[in-house]
């Protein structure tokens, strides 16, 4: 009765908004807001600025201080508009303008430098950025996405196309994102043979935020989900009463001085997350029990953005951070006493000096501090209890206090060499200060290969760490590189470069990684080829460089018995007390790189429909993994009185126990051919774009610190990675529906993944029940395919006559953060989203319906390959059935 009413209500809540009224009127005439930057994302004072209509009717402006102009009276519909400022190339930019307020930003580029401006994303053919395979989103499209950072991160990273994701947030990697409503512009960058890239085979995401303005505007975005309102996971045996609240705060505006700008953020989430237990007890009775998982976190940034000069612009920021949760962990085969608690805050300082030097480069300095505390807790500190895909109970053994202070440094420098080739050369370094104290396993672990094993009191394994140590060290990165980009004729441009990158950790000082790309544009300007290889190192994670200081076999040691007894470990009467083990690195230890290499078309079939087809190998050699290298080997010591083989495991050091060593061994491969399509219709506020991609990945380890079935063929663990989805398609379209109502769509489907068919049992003494049945490979079983559709409906209301003068304030530049982008449809303030109610209007009120997984379909997970299980081929988790979220927004 609950569900109904509320059901009702919140269809009601629809109807309401869809037919909410129109406060605001549009204007007689369009209103052109337009803000002029350089390269660096700089406001250029004093441009000319000269719109022209197609019937012979002009409007002109000059920019002020800040590079801002507002030109009235502007004629609707298609027009021209010329920007020149001495010192730059002139930009004319085809336009078309609607009734209301309109919002234009253009980038003049230095004499010499190649023209940037972008009026709207077809086949990307501009971005001959390390010739890379591009998408943009721009204002109506990052209108419909996600108001929660982290939310927002989820949803890029879907829409990368499963390839994995790299963000940068005004040149600056990694973070948090900033809100929705702080950002310009989104692009995704696939392929990229830029030198100045790190990152191999993964999706570049680069966010520019939006630019200074003089005036002050600002939002508040709330959102709330209930289990009133959600389905039920299908593993559930009763409701999950799960929570979600979130909330962002956003002020933007000018300080002071007419050259300074000022922007302050806080955003949050307060969850109470609901996961269901899905386990077997001892009385073989399957439970579904649910746990409740709280989750809190708040976040508060302040920028602040100062004209230094007319061409130099400082940006600051500065970013606090705490979060907290409880029972992680718990789920699955985890019962309540098996989590952990979390507590933690982080901090983080960025600042960017961006500037014109000369009439021909540009210089872009970036400087961030960051530190993080975590302490985790487990929630019970008895030993460890697990039932292989039965059960497991007892503590997590997982308390830990860590803490680290990194700093980077990095400058970009770019220059031109006549009037077809701009090089560019910069510079990174890293330095990072970790301390950790872990109690991993203190209270020890029992492991017992079924439920009849743990019935009958007899477990395989009891392992537990021995010793406390507290670990302090530093790491040092440094990377160097040069990239020239030319342009031969106006059909074919390349690039080639080269990048260096060293390691305090790492012996080797001389990690070289050439780099070359091309873009061959054949007559016509509506297809372009664009291919490239490239070498791309990666770092040794300090992670595992921990490790080999902790567990070193004197500090701390891991003591493992095969069969003990039970509950006292060391009263098993075939008990097998194993010598105390170690983690090592190889001393040959390697940075593992990867050889990427990619050819792929792109098409403008139409003015609104653009395609995309590439086919990208990776092959990565040097890759982490580990290997039990003090593994027992089977030895025939005799025969028995019935002629049967007497077997003994002998160690090749037998007075240590196990030995994991991490080595640079390992190999993968990697192919895909991904489609891309894109249709817009920027007059319309239409845009669609989905993609599909066809792959393979294989390697010989799932993970840096997973050890082989068989440590004495670590290189019979060669077979699918657990990534080895082969199917993956993804689209989103967003579309106007009535009375100014908005509506979008995601649609997220892949194929299922592998998993590993093993015997649950330790037949070759190792201490790890991970062995396989004779002739099965790592990962040769699938679960099952997966795919949800989630909606998003939106109606913006303005409010009030009057509109602002320009954009919400921010940060701009970084690399690639040259906001020369159209944004034509609809203003800051009230038209975010194009819909006519609000536009023209100064203060805006957005409300929303959005659900997640809107069929409800049931996408299992977690399936299990354990032999002795009876979950065997059997799924043991769900992902999360139909959410549904109401939210509202108020902006000006």
């Amino acid at each position: 009765m609950l569900k109904r009413t509320l059901f009702t209500s919140l269809f009601a809540f629809i109807a309401l908004f869809i037919a909410g009224p129109v406060f605001a009127q549009s204007n007689s005439l369009a209103q052109l807001h337009l803000v002029v930057v350089d390269q660096t994302g700089a406001g250029i004072p004093a441009a000319t600025i000269t719109l022209s209509s197609v019937a012979g009717s002009s409007v002109d402006g000059v920019s002020d201080e800040r590079g801002v102009a507002t030109l009235d009276n502007a004629p609707v519909g298609p027009a021209k508009l010329h920007v020149e400022f001495p010192g730059f190339l002139p930009a004319d930019v085809q336009v078309t303008l609607k009734r209301g307020a309109n919002t234009q930003n253009v980038t003049l580029e230095i004499e010499g430098f190649q023209e940037q401006v972008v009026v709207q994303d077809t086949t990307a053919t501009d971005d001959r950025s390390g010739n890379s395979m591009s998408t943009t989103l721009e204002a109506s499209e990052i209108a419909e996405l996600p108001d929660d950072p982290d939310d927002l991160a989820d949803y890029l990273t879907q829409l990368a196309g499963g390839s994995g994701a790299v963000f940068q947030v005004n040149g600056f990697r990694g973070g948090r994102l900033p809100s929705r409503d702080e950002i310009q512009q989104i692009r995704l960058r696939t392929n990229s043979f830029s030198a100045d890239n790190h990152d191999a085979g993964r999706t570049q995401i680069e966010i520019i935020t939006k630019p200074n303005t003089k005036n002050w505007s600002g939002n508040a975005n709330t959102q709330y989900r209930s289990d009133a309102m959600n389905a039920r996971n299908a593993l559930a045996t009763t409701d999950t009463p799960e929570e979600n609240r979130q909330f962002n705060l956003g002020l933007r505006g000018p300080l002071g001085s007419s050259k300074t700008a000022i922007r302050f953020n806080v955003d949050g989430r307060r969850d109470n997350q609901g996961d269901t237990i899905t386990a077997i007890d001892e009385n073989r009775v399957k439970l579904g029990q649910y746990v409740s998982r709280p989750n809190d976190s708040t976040n508060v940034t302040v920028g602040l953005e100062r004209g230094l000069t007319g061409t130099e612009t400082l940006r600051l920021e500065f970013r606090n951070g705490m979060s907290s949760s409880r029972n992680n962990g718990v789920g699955g085969f985890n019962l309540l006493d098996r989590g952990t608690n979390r507590d933690g805050n982080n901090q983080s300082f960025r600042a960017q000096l961006q500037g014109v030097i000369g009439k021909n480069a540009l210089n872009d300095l970036h400087l961030q501090y960051t530190a993080q505390n975590n302490t985790t807790t487990s929630v019970s500190q008895a030993p460890a209890i697990i039932v292989q895909e039965a059960f497991s109970t007892g503590g997590a053994g997982a308390n830990s206090t860590n803490s680290s202070h990194g700093l980077e440094l990095a400058d970009n420098f770019d220059f031109n060499v006549g009037k077809k080739q701009q090089m560019r050369i910069g510079a990174l370094f890293n330095a990072d200060r970790y301390n950790y104290f872990d109690q991993s396993n203190a209270n020890g672990t029992f492991t017992f290969s079924d439920l009849d094993s743990y019935l009958a009191g007899q477990p395989a394994t009891y392992r537990i760490r021995l010793g406390q140590v507290k670990t302090g060290f530093d790491t040092y990165e440094f990377g160097t590189y040069w990239q020239d980009d030319i342009r031969v004729n106006s059909r074919l441009s390349f690039s080639v470069g080269v990048r260096n990158e060293m390691q305090n950790l790492i012996a080797d000082k001389l990690n070289v990684m050439p780099r070359l790309g091309f873009t061959y544009t054949p007559k016509g300007n509506k297809t372009s080829i664009r291919g490239g290889y490239g070498i791309f190192y990666d770092w040794y994670d300090s992670s595992l460089y921990d490790q080999t200081l902790r567990v070193n076999g004197l500090a701390q040691n891991d003591l493992l018995i095969l069969n003990p007894g039970y509950p006292d470990p060391f009263s098993g009467e075939l008990q097998d007390v194993q010598p105390g083990g170690r983690i090592q690195a190889a001393q040959n230890l390697s940075m593992p790189y990867q050889h990427q290499a990619s050819i792929g078309i792109e098409r403008q079939l139409t003015t609104n429909l653009s395609t995309q087809v590439t086919y990208q190998a990776l092959r990565g050699r040097n890759q982490m993994r580990a290997v039990n290298i003090n593994a027992p080997a089977t030895v025939v010591t005799g025969v028995d009185e019935n002629g049967n083989d007497l077997v003994s495991y002998l160690r090749p050091d037998a007075t240590v126990g196990n030995i994991t060593q991490f080595e640079s061994t390992g190999r993968s491969s990697s192919d895909s051919v991904r489609f891309n399509v894109s249709y817009r219709v920027p007059s319309k506020n239409i845009f669609m774009q989905g993609n599909y991609t066809l792959g393979s990945v294989r390697n010989d380890t799932d993970s840096a610190t997973s050890l082989p079935a068989n440590n004495l063929l670590p290189d019979s663990e060669w077979g699918p990675s657990r990534q080895d989805v082969r199917h993956r398609l993804q689209a989103m379209v967003n579309v106007p529906l009535v009375f100014g109502v908005r509506s979008s769509f995601n649609l997220n489907a892949q194929s299922a993944a592998p998993y590993t068919i093993t015997t649950g049992l330790d037949d070759n003494h190792d201490g790890v029940l991970n062995d396989r049945p004779d002739g099965v490979g790592r990962n040769t079983v699938r679960g099952t395919a997966t795919w949800q559709l989630n909606m998003r409906v939106t109606k913006t209301i303005g409010i009030g006559g009057g509109s602002a003068s320009g954009p919400g304030g921010g940060f701009t530049g970084g690399r690639g953060g040259r906001p020369g982008v159209s944004e034509q449809r609809g203003n800051a303030a009230g038209g975010r989203n194009g819909n006519s109610a609000a536009l023209g209007s100064r203060y805006s009120l957005e409300l929303f319906v959005s659900a997640d997984n809107v069929f409800n379909t049931v996408n299992y997970l977690g399936y299990v390959g354990n032999m002795r299980s009876q979950y065997f081929l059997q799924p043991t988790a769900a992902q999360a059935a139909r959410r549904v979220q109401v939210g509202m927004g108020f902006r000006f």
